[in-house]
């Protein structure tokens, strides 16, 4: 076997295993949690303090990149995907370029500014659902009275997180000739992306859990259809231009509420199991 008709072998395989996977998403209803994010930080506003801190230097940055990646690059992608996708592929390239522009909004802006401030507004869902406990294993919690859970936060004990820009880009990357599989293959580009963006979101949960590399493995296998579902909502919503700064905390608060669910979930097992 070829070199290309490997590469080619191994796409197909990832896009077929992506539409497997998106059958336990779809069960698993965990693609509804970034959607409550939205309302819940609309009831809450004393969450979008951070938000307000951050938002002028993201927008700016979203206008840029996304007019820089449509100037530069819509025109050659969707030459190219005109030869697997026909007619769509102007939609295709169009949804494709979106796609791209978000993925380096994020990566850039939460490398350089909003880290701590998405990690802020996690914390304090967890705090105004009565997860205290929780925070506290990686987080000072301050003895007040006060009804604001941002005020009730500390200092943070726990060191900052994450894969590292360079391997979220590179993993970007790696998935994005699955777009020359015609149709299918961009569905399973989304798909194959949301099963990265799905854990992500819950990186500051897996500290706060105290897991090892392997533990946190583990556990995202066990739900990987609920990873999925809530990475591909996010992917979606992340596709409407400049609104991806305010969906990088809403989808931090429905992120959040899960965590709060799976908690729940976890102490019932626990009362069960005794």
């Amino acid at each position: 076997m070829s070199a290309s008709e490997k590469v080619k072998s191994i796409v197909r395989e990832e896009a077929m295993q992506a539409i497997s996977v998106s059958k336990d998403a779809a069960n698993s209803g965990s693609y509804m949690f970034p959607v409550q994010g939205i309302y819940h930080f609309i009831r809450y506003p004393s969450l979008q303090r951070p938000l307000w801190r951050k938002v002028l230097p993201t927008m700016l940055l979203s206008v840029v990149v996304i007019i820089t990646m449509f100037f530069v690059t819509y025109l050659p992608q969707a030459a190219i995907l005109t030869l697997v996708d026909g007619p769509i592929a102007f939609v295709n390239a169009g949804m494709l370029v979106l796609s791209e522009s978000s993925t380096l909004i994020l990566l850039i802006s939460k490398w350089w500014w909003i880290d701590d401030a998405t990690i802020e507004v996690f914390d304090a869902v967890l705090v105004q659902q009565n997860q205290t406990e929780l925070v506290a294993a990686g987080r000072e919690i301050k003895a007040t009275g006060s009804s604001d859970p941002l005020g009730k936060l500390g200092r943070r004990l726990a060191k900052p997180f994450g894969d590292g820009l360079m391997k979220s880009l590179a993993r970007y990357i790696v998935l994005l000739p699955l777009n020359f599989i015609p149709v299918i293959g961009t569905i399973a580009f989304f798909i194959l992306n949301a099963r990265n963006v799905g854990p992500a979101h819950h990186a500051r949960y897996f500290q706060l859990k105290g897991f090892s590399n392997t533990e946190r493995a583990d556990y995202v296998k066990r739900n990987q259809g609920g990873y999925v579902g809530f990475g591909l909502a996010c992917v979606i919503l992340n596709l409407i231009p400049i609104a991806n700064i305010v969906f990088a905390f809403t989808h931090t608060v429905g992120a959040a509420l899960w965590a709060v669910k799976l908690e729940g979930i976890e102490a019932n097992r626990g009362r069960k199991a005794k």
